[in-house]
């Protein structure tokens, strides 16, 4: 026997879809056709060499210090050394190759005697250097001079190869220098 309970799912499905049956069916909405994709065809095109593409490059100025030594006096002296003639020449080459250069002369003495002593001795010594540098074709107008008594010393004072260590000029200077960066 049938349960009452199968007697009324029964009867419900029934009016279900007895129901549904008033609803009108359209179905799956038609597909459509697919459109036709565009046609492409691939030529090759020969590029010359030379008009090949270059990586990307500019031009920079970097700055680049130049510390110039070997310029050494004896005690209580400004006059320049024989030695001291050579390294000069270089310097003179250095300043007519960079034209907007300017030199720090910079001259230094060893700790004997007292200190304004020595501030004048080695502002003597830097303008030895400047008035050689200028009879040798650098315009005065590039060169800057300056004293330092015994400061800085580059050895020590105790012994004698380290007091003429210490009698010396020093030039300093910057120059422009262009470098090609490739991107």
């Amino acid at each position: 026997m049938i349960s009452k309970r199968k007697v009324l799912l029964i009867m419900g499905c029934i009016m279900a879809s007895a129901g549904c049956s008033n609803l009108p069916f359209h179905g799956c909405p038609a597909n459509k056709p697919p459109e036709a994709a565009p046609v492409t065809t691939k030529i090759p095109v020969q590029v010359p060499a030379s008009s090949a593409i270059a990586p990307a490059q500019h031009t920079v100025l970097l700055s680049k210090p130049i510390t110039i030594t070997g310029i050494n006096f004896r005690l209580n002296s400004s006059q320049l050394m024989s030695h001291d003639i050579q390294v000069l020449n270089e310097v003179a080459d250095f300043a007519r190759k960079y034209k907007t250069a300017v030199l720090h002369v910079n001259g230094y003495c060893s700790k004997v005697g007292g200190y304004l002593y020595n501030l004048h001795l080695s502002q003597q010594r830097a303008e030895s250097v400047a008035r050689y540098l200028e009879a040798h074709g650098v315009p005065r107008s590039r060169i800057r001079l300056k004293g330092y008594s015994y400061k800085d010393p580059v050895a020590s004072n105790a012994t004698p190869q380290g007091r003429f260590d210490n009698q010396r000029v020093e030039i300093n200077s910057t120059i422009q220098v262009k470098k090609t960066v490739i991107k």
